[in-house]
């Protein structure tokens, strides 16, 4: 989950969208779309794609990402490496991905959207169902979740864990980018498992995408789904 470069292009950046330059609309607020999926599903490429298509529209946007950038976001990636000097409890690193959200919320997340910017965020609450579900109780982990907001939609990019392993070990091999805890294919399998329930739950705005389509094809279906929700 930590192991992908966010620095450049993947770090949080806004931008008030091709011809309008500088334009904030308080008066409508913002809408928000988390991005999901198994490491190597190319969360972070989708969203940065789409923070490009809105741009284009003329949508004022915030990229963002979880964990974040703040504080609690930080120490949690030093916890996920799989190098990390000292392995920390699971329930205590699930309360820690529940910390980072809300304080994510509270001085990103919310003002952009009060401010009517769009948020687009690579990674939400259902990463930690899915992922701290796999060491810690389900039930437990959406129960300490359940303060953050949910999203206006979230995308679930759909590739098999094979697939998704092998986008992550050749990420590994061409730039050193350091493999995290939850790169193992057994994990990503029982992953996969959890992130399909979830889009068969019926939850409010949860929409599946293809991903292994192209980069472009994979943003064009997820602006599809905007438009489908009636956001854009």
């Amino acid at each position: 989950m930590a192991g992908v470069d966010r620095t450049g292009s993947g770090a949080q950046a806004a931008s008030a969208g091709a011809g309008a330059p500088g334009t904030l609309h308080p008066h409508v607020r913002g809408r928000f779309i988390a991005l999901e999926g198994l490491d190597g599903a190319g969360t972070t490429t989708a969203a940065r794609g789409l923070r490009g298509a809105l741009e284009r529209r003329g949508v004022p946007v915030l990229g963002t990402f979880q964990p974040s950038d703040r504080p609690i976001g930080v120490a949690i990636r030093g916890h996920l490496r799989a190098d990390a000097a000292a392995e920390i409890d699971a329930r205590a690193l699930a309360l820690l991905f529940a910390a980072d959200r809300l304080d994510h919320v509270a001085a990103t997340i919310e003002p952009a959207l009060a401010a009517g910017h769009w948020v687009v965020c690579d990674r939400y609450v259902m990463s930690s169902w899915v992922y701290q579900a796999d060491s810690c109780d389900p039930a437990w982990v959406r129960r300490i979740n359940d303060q953050a907001p949910w999203p206006d939609l979230s995308c679930v990019l759909s590739i098999s864990p094979a697939g998704a392993h092998a986008r992550v070990r050749r990420r590994a091999d061409d730039d050193a980018t350091p493999t995290d805890i939850y790169d193992a294919l057994a994990v990503q399998r029982r992953v996969a498992a959890r992130y399909e329930a979830c889009v068969t739950e019926g939850l409010p705005g949860v929409v599946g995408i293809d991903a292994t389509l192209a980069p472009a094809a994979v943003v064009e279906a997820i602006v599809r789904a905007c438009a489908d929700a009636g956001l854009l």
